[in-house]
């Protein structure tokens, strides 16, 4: 059976586990399951962040959904918020893979629409085990994650996701409502969409 419920701030480190598991290849896994740690111990401890877990009885967290209420200038908010365990993060990664420094520098903004402006949730992070996927678990915890955005007043959702071989991805989050907004180019050429969900 699995429960859904919000994420604890000493599950960081389990759930940076599963991000590396579920995003191989993507660049913030590249970045360090140190680096995650901190990540989510900042997303979990911020006060406009919706995080929510996925609890499966014998094996512990099995999927996670992370968001934010207020989309523009988040990540940079993140960060100035928790401003030491950052700058531990990136000295270290300065020394050992210092064209990251650039690239996550470049991509704070996800996109750069003249017609976006920011104000709305995002979506920043969803990810199941894959061992689990096919259970429903990533379609429950997005519809929570919804219902708690709907909560607070905010009737629209955004989300960041790979323009390229990514079908599956594409078709689970049209299935959910989700509707491609523009298309744009990150640091050094990863052509990502940004999708929409209105009057959620």
């Amino acid at each position: 059976m699995i429960e859904f419920r919000k994420a604890r701030f000493s599950e960081a480190k389990m759930i940076a586990k599963i991000h590396t598991k579920t995003f191989k290849n993507s660049f913030l896994t590249s970045l360090g399951r140190s680096f995650l740690k901190t990540y989510y111990e900042a997303c979990i401890k911020s006060k406009e962040t919706i995080c929510l877990c996925a609890i499966e009885n014998n094996k512990g967290i099995v999927g996670f959904c992370f968001g934010t209420l207020s989309s523009k200038g988040f990540s940079k908010r993140l960060i100035l918020n928790n401003f030491f365990p950052f700058v531990i993060q990136f000295t270290r990664i300065f020394f050992s893979k210092p064209k990251a420094i650039i690239r996550l520098i470049k991509n704070l903004d996800k996109g750069n629409d003249t017609e976006d402006d920011g104000i709305y949730a995002e979506l920043v992070s969803i990810g199941v085990l894959k061992e689990n996927k096919g259970l429903g678990i990533g379609k429950n915890m997005l519809s929570k994650f919804e219902k708690n955005v709907r909560s607070n007043n905010v009737n629209k959702i955004c989300l960041t996701t790979d323009a390229e071989k990514n079908n599956y991805v594409l078709k689970f989050y049209k299935s959910m409502g989700y509707e491609i907004f523009y298309e744009f180019t990150t640091h050094p050429n990863r052509k990502m969409y940004k999708l929409f969900k209105k009057n959620i």
